[in-house]
């Protein structure tokens, strides 16, 4: 890798090198909470395939699948939702993929709040479609301004893409702003797409039944995606839905039966066993905002800035001043101290931004922090 080039990928794969030569590298560029799946999810997965849950099934995902969806936004979100509304996805990606496909032919712009996950620029450039970024500040609390609203209401799209709480802020949209963004997109009859994959994170418990998802407004235009990765630290399930309108879902199938046919059903099995524990994600979120909170304060007394995030696992720090190339400073400090971290261009050209991801019980955070302070020092000499 030459100097300039850090991003998330390139910094992931070096990461990767140094491990295969016996290297260990403290992974503060993933979003992978190291915590280990509920035993009980594991076993019924296990269960299920023994008992010969290994063959074809529906497209749709099966029944008890969804019905077990329909039960959980119920229950966490008191939204009521038609399983005919559902179709389960390996994971949230694949479900936002397949949608871009299916409206392709419509969709020539497509807006977007930055700093975002770069996997929506992504698809939308794979697809010929034209995105319109809205670069939110520092100074604002990443959150868009009036003239940026202002600026929304002036443009010609035909799709909005939101993703409440934020990677890589950990910061969530108030509801009063998702209202105004809401209200403008449906004015221009755009579709909404709502990345909600993680409302279960946000710190305030009492806040999440007040979360402004997008099938709250029961717009006929509105998507939402879900997936049980970090709600339930089950990123290598590959399981999760989206909820659109059944014209939609039923187009999306017809990509599934001619490319993967199905979820695993023994996987299902175990999502139901999952989602029908509601105290696996207060626990986790416990976790995440315990470590995230700690790291913060580590962080803060080197010197990075940033806004403490009331969701997810993520810090979006500003580099101090005295680092003056802040793509040269990752690469050396996972060069020379084996400590990972992702580069803010990879979330809309935030050159002067690291995103932190505290994903390690916070004695490993401290080796981390500790390899970062040894780099720091020399850094400065």
């Amino acid at each position: 890798m030459e100097r300039g080039e850090a991003t998330h990928y390139n910094i992931f794969k070096l990461a990767q090198k140094l491990e295969m030569e016996g290297k260990e590298v403290i992974h503060f560029e993933v979003g992978d909470p190291y915590i280990d799946i509920d035993e009980e999810i594991n076993e019924e997965l296990c269960r299920r395939a023994k008992m010969g849950y290994t063959h074809y099934s529906s497209p749709y995902g099966i029944d008890e699948f969804r019905v077990a969806v329909s039960d959980y936004l119920k229950n966490t979100l008191g939204i009521d939702i038609n399983t005919d509304n559902i179709l389960v996805t390996p994971g949230s990606k694949s479900g936002l993929e397949m949608f871009i496909e299916v409206v392709s032919k419509e969709v020539e712009d497509v807006v977007i709040l930055y700093p975002t996950w770069g996997t929506y620029e992504w698809l939308l450039k794979y697809h010929g479609i034209r995105f319109k970024a809205i670069k939110t500040q520092y100074k604002n609390y990443w959150r868009p301004s009036e003239d940026d609203l202002t600026q929304i209401e002036n443009m010609d799209f035909q799709m909005m893409i939101l993703l409440n709480p934020s990677n890589p802020t950990g910061l969530k949209l108030d509801n009063d702003l998702m209202d105004k963004l809401v209200d403008i997109a449906m004015y221009k009859d755009a579709i909404i797409v709502s990345d909600e994959v993680y409302y279960q994170t946000i710190y305030d418990e009492n806040y999440i039944e007040k979360y402004p998802s997008i099938l709250k407004y029961e717009y006929e235009y509105g998507v939402a995606l879900h997936s049980l990765s970090k709600s339930h630290a089950m990123t290598g399930y590959r399981l999760g839905w989206i909820t659109a309108k059944k014209e939609w879902i039923d187009k999306m199938v017809k990509i599934i039966q001619h490319s993967y046919t199905n979820i695993p059903v023994f996987i299902q099995y175990a999502g139901i066993k999952a989602i029908k524990n509601l105290e696996i994600p207060k626990r986790l979120r416990t976790i995440y905002r315990d470590r995230t909170l700690y790291m913060a304060e580590k962080l803060e007394k080197l010197g990075f800035r940033f806004h403490r995030p009331d969701a997810t696992f993520y810090i979006f720090a500003e580099v101090p001043d005295y680092i003056t190339d802040t793509s040269e400073f990752i690469i050396r400090l996972l060069r020379d101290e084996l400590v990972a971290l992702a580069p803010g261009n990879s979330f809309g050209g935030y050159d002067r931004f690291i995103r932190f991801s505290a994903v390690y019980p916070k004695d490993k955070i401290d080796v981390g922090i500790d390899r970062l302070v040894n780099f720091l020092m020399k850094w400065t000499k």
